[in-house]
């Protein structure tokens, strides 16, 4: 044995730095294994002197029989101090400290219950602390195993998912904390617990999943709305799942990891170029040679579509033609005054107020990273672990280093005097991107599951919306468009299976961005029912002869309504009932698409202003057309549907309206009340006249492209919906509106 390598055996666990020596009282070792002495005829302990003399040494590295006695007790005593901290951290149900292995964290995953009281850190304001939480669900995930909380005292839209080292058992060490709500009842939390067991809900989480991250509400207005309240605001997920959490609803789901979409993910359909200006990654892009990137060097003039139909409204003084530009803006060039969606007018800032807020973001910056490694530092020592364990298991409790985000669009001056992009698009330079990458990759990891089986359909509780950014631009509160990044990455993940997919939009609003992506495409059919009001609502793009392009001619269909001039009344339940029964379930059909998506805004919802909506659907006719939709992928695609939030604005119209329309993925067993009937579902079944007109402008020009039922082209039909439909008492499927502000109701539990 190599001399420099031996340790003795009964203090191997101190392993300290002894001297070796190869003289006869070293009893343990055997001459051969000392190798030769320094000196020829020397045994090694032998030296010099100062007069030429021989004389022996004693090695210093040799311990008396007191102090090999005295390093005995202290390694006992080592020993038994890493056994009880051992102990502890089993206590705690944390993994070792230092320790970065997975598999110990995957057995680690098996000791959390649903219903279980746990503490787990949450963050806020940079400041990560301790508090009470439930277990939700335990994710199934061997790559990255984590934990579903509800935090107690907190509404459902604080929950979160929580890396294994960063939840614990309460050891009675410090009182627990509550969320502003207080404790909750442990009878709730036993009920849901035993749910949570049963053979009813092991099938019910291969149904339906629900994709939900907090890092989406980090996605304000500078100003947090203070002085002016935003429509596109955090409060919008909140609202929705507090309606869910007052109907118990959130148990039937199974919940879904969300994460960022990749860089690779995004240069699918927007460019590189808008990528960049949009996160804050300093990685070089990936190579793309997607056509839609490249400029067409024979420009041709095309019909206004998106770009500038979005951005800008043509005044009446305004008459003269849109002239030819570059493939790159192939729906037509920008004519007339740049407008938002709430109908305002740009006011561009001035080069002061763009490098005083750079400044001021920058600034906020430093000060949050510092923050933030503080907060983390004493997360890691209250909860015994090294800053590499810490680190290692906060990916859903940190934002990463906060980079400012200052992209070229952003110059316009709002009236809250903040910048934002396309006149109202508001825009954090701290938090914006990373929410719209959440957005864009919480849809692609609902859409996983979903068409490889292991569940039927979902629901992507996301912001910001996506089905207005273009491929190069940013507008209309849609920063990247999470749609068609998901079914574009679908269609090249999943050739085999997935080989046409059929996106219906019924956000109030044209998705000018889903259109322009994909006008040539002619694997993907796009249905949108919109106001259009002959090109003067909000975006002023997507009218009914937008057909497509090339391959993709026909693949573009724009349901567009106009109110009648001579009787005016806005679209409700009876008119999208009837647009869907004689137009989009026919024509589905014939496309056999082998997935679904649903651009869900529910800005459409009776209650939001006329400069949002105007229109007046209820929750049930939202019901109704989930129900179609749902049955249409069952007939076509084997279930595979996914709904993702687009628009929807004032509070509680949005909140029921997509309360009642996801309730339609679950199974129909689940409502006490019975599966929704069409029968008797509605308050009319004949068309308003404006609709009428729309649908019949519709048909005429759809029918080049699709082989339509005969019936649509007989004289004098009306669109009418089957007599059975109607209700014979019409206050029983009125909606019924509160104007007063209501109490949220005390749920606990799932």
């Amino acid at each position: 044995m190599p001399r420099h390598n031996y340790v003795p055996t009964h203090l191997q666990h101190e392993a300290l730095p002894l001297r070796v020596s190869c003289s006869v009282d070293s009893r343990h070792l055997s001459p051969a294994s000392c190798g030769s002495p320094p000196y020829p005829d020397s045994d090694g302990n032998l030296s010099t002197s100062s007069n030429g003399s021989l004389k022996r040494r004693r090695g210093p590295g040799r311990p008396s029989k007191k102090e090999l006695k005295e390093r005995e007790t202290r390694v006992q005593k080592k020993e038994d101090s890493l056994t009880m901290a051992q102990e502890k951290l089993k206590d705690l149900r944390l993994p070792s400290t230092g320790t970065n292995n997975k598999s110990q964290l995957i057995q680690g995953i098996h000791h959390f219950r649903a219903g279980d009281q746990v503490e787990a850190l949450k963050c806020s304001d940079y400041c990560k602390e301790w508090y009470c939480a439930r277990v939700v669900q335990v994710s199934n995930d061997k790559t990255e195993p984590c934990v579903f909380v509800h935090y107690e005292g907190w509404p459902p839209d604080h929950a979160d998912w929580v890396g294994l080292g960063l939840v614990r058992t309460h050891a009675n060490r410090t009182p627990l904390r509550f969320g502003p709500l207080g404790r909750e009842s442990d009878r709730s939390w036993k009920d849901y617990a035993t749910f949570y067991y049963t053979s009813q809900n092991i099938s019910l989480r291969q149904y339906t999943g629900l994709v939900q991250d907090r890092r989406m509400a980090l996605h304000s207005c500078p100003c947090h709305s203070a002085v002016t309240i935003h429509p596109e605001r955090p409060d919008r997920i909140g609202s929705i799942l507090q309606a869910f959490h007052a109907q118990k609803m959130l148990r039937y789901f199974r919940h879904i990891h969300a994460r960022e979409a990749t860089l690779d993910e995004l240069v699918h359909v927007h460019t590189p170029t808008h990528v960049r200006n949009y996160t804050s990654t300093t990685n070089s892009l990936p190579p793309t040679t997607d056509h839609q990137h490249e400029v067409d060097p024979n420009p041709r003039p095309l019909k206004i579509t998106s770009i500038a139909a979005l951005l800008n409204s043509p005044t009446e003084s305004e008459e003269s033609p849109p002239s030819p530009s570059p493939r790159s803006h192939r729906h037509g060039s920008i004519v007339g005054p740049t407008r938002g969606v709430g109908g305002g007018v740009v006011v561009e800032a001035n080069q002061d107020d763009i490098q005083q807020q750079h400044r001021r973001f920058s600034t906020a910056a430093t000060t949050a990273a510092a923050a933030a490694a503080a907060a983390a530092a004493a997360a890691a020592s209250s909860s015994s672990l090294s800053s590499s364990s810490y680190d290692s298991n906060t990916a859903d409790l940190s934002e990463g280093v906060l980079v400012p985000v200052s992209p070229p669009g952003l110059v316009c001056k709002m009236t809250c005097g903040e910048l934002g992009i396309a006149v109202d698009t508001t825009f954090h330079p701290l938090h914006s991107s990373l929410a719209a990458r959440v957005a864009a990759g919480a849809l692609i990891n609902l859409v996983t599951p979903i068409v490889e089986g292991q569940l039927h359909n979902g629901f992507a509780l996301i912001r910001p919306p996506g089905h207005h950014a273009e491929d190069d631009n940013a507008m209309g509160f849609c920063f990247f468009n999470n749609v068609a990044v998901a079914v574009s990455n679908t269609l090249e993940k999943y050739p085999s299976k997935i080989k046409k997919i059929l996106v219906i939009d019924w956000d109030v609003h044209h998705g000018n961005g889903t259109q322009k992506i994909f006008y040539d495409n002619p694997n993907v059919l796009y249905i949108s029912l919109h106001r259009w009001e002959q090109g003067k609502f909000y975006p002023f793009s997507g009218a009914p002869d937008e057909c497509g392009e090339g391959a993709g001619l026909g693949r573009n269909i724009n349901i567009s309504f106009n109110e009648s001039l001579d009787k005016p009344k806005p679209m409700g339940d009876t008119e999208f009932m009837a647009a869907f029964y004689h137009i989009i379930l026919p024509i589905a059909r014939q496309f056999l698409p082998d997935m679904i998506f649903v651009s869900a805004g529910f800005d459409a919802a009776e209650g939001h202003p006329d400069n949002l909506g105007g229109y007046k659907v209820s929750p049930r006719g939202f019901a109704l057309m989930t129900k179609m939709v749902k049955e249409l992928a069952e007939e076509l695609c084997s279930g595979r549907l996914v709904m993702t939030l687009e628009g929807g604005y004032e509070l509680q119209p949005l909140a029921n309206s997509a309360l009642a329309s996801v309730a339609q993925l679950l199974p129909d067993h689940i409502d006490p009340d019975g599966p929704l009937e069409y029968k008797h579902s509605l308050n009319a079944i004949k068309p308003n006249q404006g609709a009428v007109d729309s649908l019949e402008t519709v048909i005429g020009i759809q029918r080049k492209f699709w082989d339509l039922p005969e019936y649509l082209f007989q004289p004098g039909f009306r669109f009418h919906l089957p007599v059975e439909w109607r209700a014979t008492d019409s206050i029983s499927t009125r909606p019924r509106r509160d104007k007063r502000p209501r109490k949220v109701p005390v749920v606990e539990g799932y």
